[in-house]
């Protein structure tokens, strides 16, 4: 796969994993049986060797009684199925607000995802596929993986199921959306959204100078705008900006926390909670590409220490001269976690809409 200016296959991954996180990724109650009644309860089945329809993702393939099975709250399939295998997810999920909807699956080997006009899981049909494979939560690898935009209507309840076959190796299934009103082209858990995490300052018509201490920094900005990731692709010509945004550590251990810019900027931190000055702790003294977050000297950070759940407020001084110029913040750490840029963590989104929108 080409790289992007936002790596996004790999902002994909990351983000799958945060959310799952947080929606609990293994068995739910028992008595918490996939129904109509019980939205974003799944069930994953696996029928282990092969029989007389090895290599067929059609509904008669996956008849009879599944070697495995158990209840889970999010539609990912088991990562241990095995040559020869083949896995089903099946349940209801219900639409948090009315508008159109994109549906995606990602699979080793074969999948497709059905989904029904209503409760009723004869009514489904399907809206997107996968032939061959694609990497574990990689939904842009194939153009079938999303389906068109598909118009839910808040609170209505509808069957959604997705089947995979294995030839050999572990193989993978899993099923994300996009939501109506949603970043294009993100792929979240289903049953869970995004909500900017992030805001960029902007300051017009500013000369060249460093980007800590600017005094025009103390004033109000010509545009403040907010973001679905701690980047931005295009700040304007001869501005100087401030991006900030919050990190929460996955995990106890290092975290090193990288800067991108065109052209000056000053990256610092400060524990969140603390009222302490900012520190600063990455720069850069010339440009950089898009896509490049290591190399130029002083744009790492030494090694942070946070434990698990550990708050940090980060914040990014910046000048930018000839455009488009850009800026932005990425992080790896502990697990092999490297998300360049940092992007803001899904939330559930199941009782329908917040009051502000």
């Amino acid at each position: 796969m080409e790289p992007t200016t936002v790596n996004r296959c790999i902002a994909h991954r990351f983000l799958l994993r945060l959310g799952l996180v947080l929606v609990v990724g293994g068995s739910a109650d028992a008595v918490d049986e996939p129904s109509p009644e019980r939205p974003f309860v799944f069930e994953r089945a696996v029928w282990h060797g092969v029989d007389d329809a090895p290599w067929s993702i059609d509904a008669a393939a996956f008849d009879g009684t599944p070697d495995r099975s158990e209840v889970v709250t999010s539609p990912v399939g088991f990562a241990d199925a095995g040559d020869g295998s083949r896995q089903r997810l099946r349940g209801w999920i219900e639409a948090p607000r009315t508008g159109a909807y994109r549906f995606s699956i990602a699979s080793d080997d074969d999948g497709v995802l059905l989904l029904s006009t209503s409760e009723d899981p004869a009514n489904g049909r399907p809206i997107a596929s996968v032939r061959g494979f694609t990497g574990r939560d990689e939904f842009d690898r194939q153009p079938t993986q999303t389906s068109r935009p598909i118009v839910l209507i808040k609170g209505r309840r509808y069957h959604l199921e997705a089947r995979q076959r294995n030839v050999d190796g572990t193989g993978h299934l899993s099923v994300a959306w996009q939501v109506p009103g949603g970043p294009s082209g993100i792929h979240v858990p289903i049953g869970m959204r995004l909500e900017p995490a992030f805001r960029l300052e902007v300051w017009n018509g500013i000369a060249r100078g460093e980007p800590y201490p600017l005094e025009v920094l103390q004033t109000p900005p010509t545009r403040v705008e907010d973001l679905y990731s701690m980047y931005s692709a295009d700040v304007g010509t001869n501005v100087a900006t401030r991006l900030r945004g919050r990190f929460r550590a996955p995990a106890s251990g290092p975290y090193r926390f990288q800067v991108t810019a065109d052209d000056l900027a000053t990256l610092r931190m400060r524990r969140s909670g603390e009222s302490g000055e900012w520190r600063s702790i990455a720069g850069l003294s010339s440009w950089t590409p898009p896509d490049v977050w290591t190399g130029r000297t002083g744009q790492v950070s030494e090694p942070v220490e946070l434990g698990e759940g550990g708050v940090v407020e980060l914040e990014v001084l910046h000048w930018q001269g000839a455009g488009p110029g850009h800026v932005g913040v990425g992080v790896s750490g502990p697990s092999g976690l490297d998300s360049r840029p940092l992007r803001a963590v899904s939330i559930p989104d199941r009782k329908g809409e917040s009051e502000t929108q």
